[in-house]
């Protein structure tokens, strides 16, 4: 299970229609396997022009064979549901570029098409940014490295800016095998001390 600032396991609240976070996440990461298993079977210079198209800020820092296995890292983790696992600024990045990929399909597909891929949606658009809202940390992967660079400690921890990998992925640096993995959390992170 991927612990995010809210989390996704839960039917959300509210009147419908509601994105539903963890069918929505699900199917973006699932789809993202065929993709990946796709391009991956040929490697062309265009299918590595594509995998920067379909992946625009997770490619900065991946080659192709690394998207892969943060992909199914990822999914693995989703739908295991006996540990938690944290995650970091890179597994951020890749969920966020899969998540828009969705959103991006779904909003030029017809009404009954996108009732077959979000049908808690009943075909209305996807609230992206008010799901990024609630469910991510923050979107500070997204940073440009020049404003990001030039800013000082301070002003990096008002942002909110603690993530150790952050630096890596806004500077385009391919993540170590210990920033790709998962960490296993202790226990549910959404679960009131006590």
């Amino acid at each position: 299970m991927l612990a995010f600032k809210k989390n996704i396991y839960e039917p959300p609240a509210g009147e419908a229609p509601r994105l539903a976070p963890y069918p929505f996440i699900l199917h973006a990461l699932s789809a993202d396997r065929n993709i990946l298993t796709g391009l991956l079977s040929r490697i062309t210079e265009e299918d590595l022009k594509r995998y920067q198209v379909l992946f625009p800020h997770a490619s900065r820092f991946a080659t192709l064979p690394l998207l892969d296995a943060l992909s199914r890292r990822l999914l693995d983790a989703l739908v295991r549901r006996d540990v938690w696992y944290g995650m970091n600024a890179y597994h951020l990045c890749y969920i966020y570029d899969s998540l828009l990929g969705l959103v991006e399909d779904y909003s030029y597909e017809s009404r009954e098409k996108r009732l077959k891929i979000l049908p808690e949606l009943n075909g209305a658009p996807v609230p992206f940014d008010a799901f990024l809202e609630e469910y991510f940390p923050n979107t500070a992967f997204l940073i440009a490295p020049e404003r990001m660079n030039t800013m000082s400690a301070d002003e990096k921890a008002l942002a909110g800016f603690n993530d150790p990998c952050l630096f890596g992925v806004v500077n385009k640096f391919i993540p170590s095998e210990e920033e790709m993995a998962l960490p296993l959390l202790p226990g549910n992170p959404y679960r009131a001390a006590g």
